[in-house]
Parts: C-alpha cells; structure tokens; sequence
C-alpha cells in the first residue's frame, strides 16, 4: 500500500445505519472462508447475519468494540473485538484479561494494509481497556491471514483439534 492510500484509510466505530454494508462485508468474507475450507465454514442466511451483527452493534462499549476501514467513501473492511469472561475462579486458567477478535476486509482490499489498520486500532481499544492478552481464530489454511497475524506479532499459542463425527 502506497502512501497515499494509507493517508486515505480512515477508522471508525460502527453504527446502525451501517448494518447492511457490513452484513455485505460479513458476507463477502463468509464467501472467502467457505471456499478456504468448507468443511468448517459456510455463508449464512442473510437475515442471520443481521441479527448477529445487530448483537455486535449494540454490545459496543467497555466490553467490545466494532470497527469501520473507510477508504475513499467506502467500507472496505471491519472488526470487532470483545472481552472475554474471566474464567471462573475455580479453573487453572490464570485470570488475565483477553480479548478475541475478528476481521473482515472485502474482496479486492485485501493486502492493502486495510487489515493491519483495523488491527491496529483495535490493539488500542483494547490497551485503553486493560486488556493483556488478544487471541483470534483462523483457518489453517488462510495463509495470507496468518502471515499478517505472524507479521504483527501474534504467536500461536495452543492447537485446536476437529473430528467429524457422522449422524447414526
């Protein structure tokens, strides 16, 4: 990304009247991940969506954010981030506050930079929340996701495993 489009990317909370763009960015990237693996994911009903994201709008606050990329009139991506519940005082877990989050950069943005400007705000957010520790999920085989996240400084830290098990 040149210097000039990095000027021209702008970041911004989320609002209601944005849903229907972000239900089409949701979308957009449901499209790329069902096609990097579709055993695990798939593109849900669009009336779904909106009432998931409609969750995610209205959950803005101490306890998550939801982010717009603007670039020249236009979204071109989102994020949200939300705290995670402390685990329970019984659990071996340590109880350092985290957060889990997600990005989406439509088709044609993505290795603008549009990501890591949307992470990059988020990692503030969630610094001027006390948060210590962000984790996210992605695919295995999202290559470009993973070198983005390697290249920021995440680190995978555990290993989830999967079994398909068929219906009797």
């Amino acid at each position: 990304m040149s210097g000039d489009d990095k000027a021209a990317v702008t970041i911004r909370p989320v609002t209601i009247d944005d849903l229907d763009v972000l239900i089409d960015i949701y979308l957009d990237t449901a499209i790329h991940h069902a096609a990097i693996d579709p055993e695990w994911f798939h593109v849900p009903a669009r009336d779904d969506v909106a009432a998931r994201l409609r969750g995610r709008i209205d959950g803005r606050g101490e306890a998550g954010e939801y982010i717009a990329a603007m670039l020249d009139g236009r979204m071109v991506g989102s994020a949200t981030i939300f705290v995670e519940d402390p685990p329970h005082r019984g659990s071996m877990t340590r109880p350092i506050p985290t957060a889990e989050f997600g990005v989406s950069v439509v088709d044609g943005y993505r290795g603008r930079g549009i990501g890591r400007a949307l992470i990059a705000s988020l990692e503030t957010w969630a610094g001027d929340h006390g948060v210590e520790r962000i984790i996210l999920n992605v695919a295995e085989a999202n290559v470009d996701a993973i070198r983005l996240y390697h290249a920021l400084g995440y680190r995978d830290y555990d290993r989830a495993m999967r079994k398909v098990i068929a219906a009797p």
